[in-house]
């Protein structure tokens, strides 16, 4: 369940085809690397992926925002602007932005494409979890290369016990397992100031014993890190006051486990 070693037979897999279309629509905007306008209003976030953030807010643009846009819409005007969607098995995100994988008209699938190019990360957000182990596979063809986000130091792991206010977003963080705990709410991970918590409703999609297990093991851990809660830092663990940072995890794939704690790209 943890671990991220594929052979190299399995990187060599076709690129995430589908077995059928939802609809084929027209884009008339592409906003960035992972979301776009459709010609009739509607907003679309490409499931499975997740891009560096454009400039906004008074914030710069993340490393390679830029490129992950232009090779979408590159992607996406050599077949005048039309796509095809597969819907996830959740239609709609709590912004009630549409949720698809995008395909051009010929069965090439957008998503795996930017993650071939380094331009994307995997993440999965159940239960839209049809393609998650072939996004992955395309991420490691990527970062094996070195290619687009991957040779950029914004992206490289960071160390749980060197967090700073600084680390927010999404990130990979390494560290070993200090505590873990369970409540009727989920389980709890602690790795230095970060806390992990995966809640009771995604369980289902782990192995709840292997968690519980992870004390003083070494991980890579995906998300997004928000500052902690006093809650969470308090009430979860017994290095009260010590947890700082927090992320949400809801699928195994965001946990990865290497041989002796050292990860492994290729």
């Amino acid at each position: 369940m943890l671990s991220c070693l594929f052979s190299v037979a399995a990187l060599a897999e076709s690129a995430c085809p589908a077995d059928h279309v939802d609809e084929f629509a027209r884009i008339r905007y592409i906003h960035d690397g992972d979301t776009v306008h459709l010609e009739d209003g509607r907003k679309v976030r490409l499931i499975g992926i997740n891009t560096p953030e454009l400039a906004r807010d008074d914030l710069p643009a993340q490393p390679h925002a830029g490129a992950a846009r232009a090779a979408l819409i590159r992607a996406i005007a050599l077949h005048d602007n039309r796509v095809g969607l597969v819907y996830g098995e959740e239609r709609h995100d709590r912004y009630q932005r549409t949720l698809a994988h995008l395909f051009s008209p010929d069965g090439d699938n957008l998503q795996a494409r930017l993650l071939q190019q380094g331009l994307a990360a995997a993440i999965a957000h159940p239960p839209n979890v049809t393609y998650t182990g072939c996004y992955t596979r395309q991420e490691k063809i990527a970062r094996c290369a070195g290619s687009g986000i991957w040779s950029h130091p914004d992206h490289a792991v960071i160390q749980a016990v060197d967090l700073t206010t600084a680390n927010k977003g999404f990130h990979r963080v390494n560290g070993e397992v200090e505590h873990v705990s369970q409540s009727a709410r989920g389980i709890w991970i602690s790795m230095s100031t970060l806390m992990i918590g995966i809640h009771a409703e995604h369980l289902a999609d782990f192995d709840p014993a292997e968690l519980l297990s992870l004390g003083g093991k070494t991980l890579t851990v995906r998300g997004w890190i928000y500052p902690a809660s006093k809650k969470q830092a308090n009430k979860k663990f017994r290095n009260s006051g010590k947890i700082k940072y927090f992320m949400r995890i809801r699928h195994p794939s965001a946990i990865e486990m290497y041989p002796d704690g050292i990860e492994t790209n290729c």
